[in-house]
């Protein structure tokens, strides 16, 4: 069985290759998402597709780096940075990130985001 690091780590990859199907299955199929404070939880892989079609639509170049990361039991916690261009703008966005991630048999069956939004990468 692979770590959770590795599971993210693909998840990664498959992020910035935007391939979304190699994307939800590291994801059971009951996954709860929470990609926003405050905005209703994804619920189920149908729901998570629909938000990454919305993501691509917007979000182009996509790198995503981890620095630091942490496991309690089935959670692993990630900080880090995410950077994409604003396809609808032109302009670099690069925003701090946290991640909690809650695995069920390998995959991941909860995940809350945390980030800062709409700050430009500076020139």
């Amino acid at each position: 069985m692979q770590s959770k690091m590795d599971v993210i780590r693909e998840l990664m990859k498959a992020t910035e290759a935007q391939d979304d199907e190699a994307f939800l299955s590291f994801l059971t199929d009951d996954i709860e998402y929470h990609y926003h404070v405050g905005s209703r939880p994804l619920n189920g892989k149908d729901w998570v597709r629909k938000f990454m079609s919305k993501y691509r639509e917007i979000a182009a170049d996509v790198k995503w780096r981890i620095d630091r990361h942490a496991e309690s039991g089935d959670h692993l916690f990630v900080e880090g940075y995410e950077e994409y261009r604003d396809t609808r703008t032109g302009d670099m966005i690069a925003h701090p990130y946290m991640g909690i991630f809650e695995f069920r048999d390998g995959k991941i069956a909860a995940w809350r985001d945390y980030f800062e939004m709409n700050q430009k990468k500076a020139d």
